[in-house]
Parts: structure tokens; C-alpha cells; sequence
């Protein structure tokens, strides 16, 4: 009867290219690991998905069109030219209502622009958490931009060996002519808070995976997620089961089961290891739970 009620994802077979979607193995042009990269709208528009762990770069994009861009706590609505900068620290989606262009969007490190200025990123006015940095151009607004995101790629596809000297300076150019601008104050009602919330909440959820590393910090729990969505654990749960028929609890299990299945069959951690990188405070712990969501143990599973 047990037998019965474990976990389908212990008997799913995956194939290698659905275990590389998941971007645990994927290649350097899928899952970027440079400090700075450029995407081009000739990349946005070939239709293969860019995919990168937006909890470790910083992003600066330049859109057309009309879009909801939900940014932490709020939902705001563009239309136009917008310049827009996101920093890790801050869930983050943009959905799209009308595309017109996508003139493209980089993504750097912070490390990339700190080893080369005085003045660490994170004093910048666009990405102190404080502000909701989107801005409206008017035409001229537009082409001096535009201008800027063009010498950046002219230099990235350069042979020049002091190329990434070059680019942070421009990027510096357009955070300093940023500033100069007026930011976009249109809040958005139209979609409604819940639809937003579960929207961040599972951008939010997605960050925290593929797990490489023990370093980040780790969301465990719905009263991490709820804290850091900045509403009440109660609320949370009561929006998530609305949308979804589960307990913010169960997505997050369900969540961390799959990783766990996935570092288990693709990886050669040990099964400590796996559970220190998954937030968890010790093996035993991990073993627990493993046992109580698959109904066997990761090292029975593994074998």
C-alpha cells in the first residue's frame, strides 16, 4: 500500500535536455556564467529562451510596447519606451501586453562593477530597494539610449583587450543618465494583487533553485517567503490554495522534493551534502523529510 503512494516523480524518467531546462547542466550559452552579457534584440527575437539565475546579476533592459512590470510589492504599467533596472535582491516579472521592439537587455555582476569603481552598486540610487527604477523615454530620450546599449555591444563583440573597461564605463554613463530621469509612477490595479502576488511569489520560488552552491540564503518556509513579500503568512497560504488548491507548505515541499530527486540522480554529492545545499540544517533532518514525502530514503532512492 506504501508502495502505492510514493512520489511519481521517484519512477519519471528525464531525458538530458529536460535535466538541462532545469539548467543544472546546461551550456555557457544557455545559463551565461560571464560577469557581463549583452543580449541584443536579434537574441531576444531568435526565439531560444536566454536563461540565467537572476539571483546573481544585475539587469538594465530597454522595451517598447506595453507591459505590467511587477517589481516587488507593486505592479507598475509602461507604455512606450521604457529603460528599466533590476537588482537581485528584488523578485521580479514583466508581463507582456503588447510588445512593439525589444531593443535588448544586459546582465552584469556586481562584482563586475565594483572592481572598477570607488563606489560599490549597491549605494546607487537604482538599486537601493527603495525606489521602483522604470523610466519613460520621449523620443530623444530614446536614441540617446540607444546610443549607449549600441557602443556596449559594439565593444562586447570587439577584440579589444580593455574592452570590459570601456563597457563599465558606459554602463556608468547610462546609470548616471538614469538618474537625470523621471521615473514611471503608473500603478497598476487592473490584474489583481493576488494575481500579482503569486506571480512574485513563484519568481521568487524560482530563484532559490538550481541549488550549486550553500552560499545564498535560503527561503525554507512560508513565513520566509511571506516576509519577504511582505505580507502575512496567513495571507499567503490563503491566496496560494485559492490559485493553486495547496498550501504555500506543500508547493515548497513539492519544490524541494524535485530538486532533492534531481542532486540525487544528476550529481555526485554526498547525500550530506545535498542536504546542506538544500537549507537544511542537518542530514537527519533531510532524511526525514525525504523519507515523509517519497516514503523511502535518498540513499534507498539513489541506489
Amino acid at each position: 500500500m506504501k508502495q502505492d503512494k510514493k512520489n511519481n516523480l521517484i519512477y519519471k524518467s528525464e531525458k538530458l535536455e529536460d535535466f538541462e531546462t532545469l539548467r543544472l547542466l546546461s551550456n555557457q550559452e544557455q545559463t551565461p556564467h560571464k560577469p557581463f552579457r549583452l543580449f541584443s534584440s536579434s537574441d531576444c527575437l531568435s526565439g531560444t529562451p536566454i536563461t540565467y539565475r537572476r539571483r546573481d546579476y544585475f539587469k538594465v533592459s530597454l522595451l517598447r510596447g506595453e507591459y505590467i512590470v511587477h517589481y516587488g510589492d507593486e505592479s507598475i504599467k509602461v507604455s512606450g519606451c521604457t529603460l528599466s533596472f533590476f537588482n537581485p535582491w528584488i523578485p521580479y516579472t514583466i508581463e507582456q501586453i503588447k510588445e512593439e521592439e525589444n531593443a535588448g537587455y544586459m546582465i552584469f555582476t556586481e562584482l563586475y562593477y565594483d572592481t572598477y569603481f570607488n563606489k560599490g552598486i549597491r549605494h546607487s540610487p537604482l538599486f537601493n530597494n527603495e525606489s521602483k527604477p522604470l523610466f519613460l523615454l520621449d523620443e530623444n530620450q530614446e536614441k540617446e539610449v540607444k546610443a549607449i546599449f549600441s557602443k556596449i555591444e559594439q565593444q562586447q563583440r570587439s577584440d579589444y583587450s580593455l574592452k570590459d573597461d570601456l563597457i563599465r564605463n558606459y554602463l556608468n554613463e547610462l546609470m548616471h543618465y538614469a538618474n537625470t530621469l523621471q521615473m514611471a509612477t503608473e500603478r497598476h490595479h487592473a490584474r489583481s494583487s493576488k494575481e500579482r502576488l503569486h506571480n512574485v511569489f513563484n519568481e521568487l520560488l524560482d530563484r532559490q533553485f538550481p541549488v550549486d552552491t550553500a552560499s545564498h540564503k535560503h527561503l525554507r518556509t512560508a513565513s520566509h517567503f511571506a516576509d519577504a513579500l511582505n505580507v502575512h503568512v496567513n495571507y499567503l497560504n490563503r491566496i496560494l490554495k485559492e490559485r493553486t488548491g495547496k498550501s504555500t507548505s506543500t508547493i515548497l515541499f513539492e519544490r524541494i522534493l524535485k530538486e532533492s530527486i534531481i542532486l540525487l540522480k544528476h550529481t555526485t554529492w554526498s547525500v550530506s551534502e545535498i542536504a546542506y545545499n538544500l537549507g537544511f540544517k542537518d542530514v537527519s533532518h533531510f532524511n526525514h523529510f525525504f523519507r515523509k514525502q517519497a516514503h523511502t530514503t535518498p540513499t534507498y532512492y539513489r541506489n
